[in-house]
């Protein structure tokens, strides 16, 4: 048992923690061995959450084991909440939280519940999480270190409402909505006519030796484990289309000239970190030439670190 015990109310208030480290959204699930594919048999009980929920970091650490924290289907939860937070995807960005957060406290010398009663440390902590793609509904990138966060931002095209300014607006997905629509948090540009590009332009010139780009990976398909045809009917095995495949990263310096920074081809993962040898950049260029087979270049996030 953990500090906090995670519970359907919970679950159908989106999870209102302030310190949430993770979420879960998979319905509330009670069924026998058979399976959700079974739902005629008893005591199978199907109920959709509301939307996407937050996990609390008291979930994941023990009440009377100091040093002891949780992760995966032994979380601290009530036997309805369970049925939602065992699913693959939920245990996997419970793990992160869980072991990013044993890291932060062997770094700091403290325990699981001081993380929790520092609320500093915890804001910081939660922004760590965020760097590293976890996603946490209702918190944003606020990490005083990202240089993007003061720049401009303008770009080639825009496929309205996937404006360009929302690589800097703190979200790296999409979020559901009620009825089907969806809140935007991406830039999207048709691939057809050309390259498209966008660029953050700084106020003044930056020193930056690490620029962080979040793509698409179509969050919005089913992704499952079973090889079933009947199950996997929308699932692409490979390369989701919606990545980027191939791009050019670009620095623009004082006086004008620009420099390449990265050039990839093949990609197909979500999170892509570029180091290099410090630069001072007026601008930082994203250049993309390919997708997967998408017709829109889609980018969630651009960070810029010195």
């Amino acid at each position: 048992v953990g500090d906090y015990i995670l519970t359907q109310h919970d679950l159908m208030n989106g999870g209102q923690f302030d310190d949430a480290v993770a979420i879960g959204g998979w319905p509330m699930d009670d069924h026998p061995p058979a399976g959700f594919d079974r739902p005629e048999l008893k005591p199978t009980v199907q109920t959709p959450t509301n939307g996407v929920y937050n996990i609390p970091l008291r979930a994941l650490y023990s009440r009377n084991v100091s040093n002891l924290f949780m992760a995966g289907r032994n979380i601290s939860c009530s036997h309805v909440a369970f049925t939602s937070t065992r699913v693959m995807a939920t245990c996997a960005a419970v793990g992160q939280a869980a072991g990013a957060a044993a890291a932060f406290c062997l770094e700091r010398g403290i325990t699981p519940r001081q993380l929790y009663q520092d609320k500093a440390a915890l804001r910081r902590f939660q922004q760590i999480l965020l760097r590293d793609d976890q996603t946490i509904r209702g918190l944003c990138n606020e990490d005083p270190d990202d240089l993007a966060r003061k720049a401009q931002v303008r770009a080639s095209a825009e496929q309205p409402p996937a404006r360009a300014a929302n690589v800097i607006d703190g979200h790296t997905r999409d979020y559901p909505l009620p009825g089907g629509a969806k809140e935007i948090h991406h830039w999207a540009a048709p691939m057809e006519g050309g390259e498209p590009w966008i660029e953050l332009v700084f106020p003044k010139p930056q020193r930056i030796s690490m620029v962080q780009i979040t793509f698409d990976t179509g969050f919005q398909r089913m992704l499952t484990l079973s090889a079933q045809s009947s199950v996997n009917r929308n699932v692409i095995r490979g390369p989701q289309p919606e990545t980027v495949r191939d791009y050019v990263l670009e620095a623009r310096l004082p006086g004008g000239r620009w420099q390449q920074l990265a050039s990839v081809e093949g990609n197909f993962y979500r999170l892509r970190r570029h180091s290099f040898p410090p630069v001072e950049a007026e601008a930082v260029r994203l250049r993309i030439k390919a997708t997967n087979g998408d017709s829109l270049a889609r980018v969630f996030e651009i960070r810029c670190y010195g």
